[in-house]
């Protein structure tokens, strides 16, 4: 009988800087794809051969995702980490039956804060890899062995006012990359397979949104915009010891237009831009652990 792979069964390491850091996710996806060229070999001799041959020498980037929760402790900030510098690293995937699948020179292109009403933190990470092997080895798997989750309390504050009847926040972090070709043309005529030897940085972007219920008492801003407002965002909580644990983003300078729903009970939703170039991503924005 045959033994199958489960997803939720998955094991995901991350190793950066010689150190294997194992992630609690709540769900894995990965997978790497190969471009196909065709050509045609009807000749004279042989015009009944209508169907192409096929060339496949070139792989595409690999992409992978996960989600984790944002714990109190600080094991799993090595994501933060990465992700705020768009640094590389490698991702190992182990299943129940000892298989184990690596992700060569990947890197972090979207996280997404999570924040959900009377749900604890988490992140979502995806990316993208040079290449994806399977049969690799790993080392140094140890887990940690207590986890404490952190269900948020909102702050939002936009001019140095705080916003009330706050229903909803996102906040999202983009890294455009763009991928070298192989690296020389003799490694390109040489090798088998062609993959992405390596990726530069072009562009960040961090945005999101924030809907509360409009109402007489908040609704001076319904229907405007700003390009140089400054906003602080604070999801987490107190515990312990009165200290605050959850995501931090701000204050920081950024943009906002604002528009108005009408659904059953007005809301008004504000979609804001990071604009600030004078501070650098990581005092702006934190996964504040113990």
């Amino acid at each position: 009988m045959p033994t199958y792979n489960f997803r939720h069964e998955a094991e995901v390491y991350v190793v950066s800087g010689g150190t294997t850091h194992r992630i609690h996710v709540t769900d894995i996806s990965f997978s790497q794809t190969f471009s196909e060229e065709s050509y045609p070999v009807n000749t004279i001799h042989s015009p009944n051969d209508l169907f192409e041959a096929s060339v496949i020498n070139k792989a595409s980037a690999a992409n992978f995702s996960f989600s984790m929760p944002a714990i109190v402790q600080a094991d799993y900030t090595i994501v933060e980490t990465l992700l705020l510098g768009a640094t590389e690293f490698e991702l190992y995937v182990k299943t129940a039956n000892t298989d184990t699948f690596r992700l060569e020179k990947a890197v972090m292109t979207n996280g997404s804060f999570v924040i959900e009403r009377s749900r604890p933190l988490s992140l979502t990470i995806s990316g993208e890899a040079s290449r994806l092997y399977k049969g690799a080895s790993l080392t140094g798997t140890s887990a940690i062995s207590n986890r404490s989750f952190t269900i948020p309390k909102v702050d939002v504050t936009l001019d140095d006012s705080l916003l009330t009847d706050v229903i909803s926040v996102n906040l999202e972090l983009q890294n455009e990359i763009e991928w070298n070709p192989f690296a020389t043309v003799n490694d390109a005529v040489s090798a088998t397979t062609m993959y992405p030897s390596g990726f530069t940085l072009s562009k960040k972007i961090l945005a999101g949104s924030i809907t509360q219920y409009l109402t007489g008492e908040n609704s001076s801003n319904a229907l405007t915009f700003n390009t140089s407002s400054t906003l602080s965002i604070k999801a987490g909580n107190g515990l312990p010891n009165n200290q605050f644990r959850g995501f931090s983003f701000g204050p920081a300078t950024c943009s906002f237009t604002n528009r108005i729903a009408t659904g059953t009970v007005y809301t008004q939703n504000y979609d804001w831009r990071l604009t600030d170039n004078t501070t650098s991503l990581t005092s702006l924005l934190n996964y504040v652990t113990d």
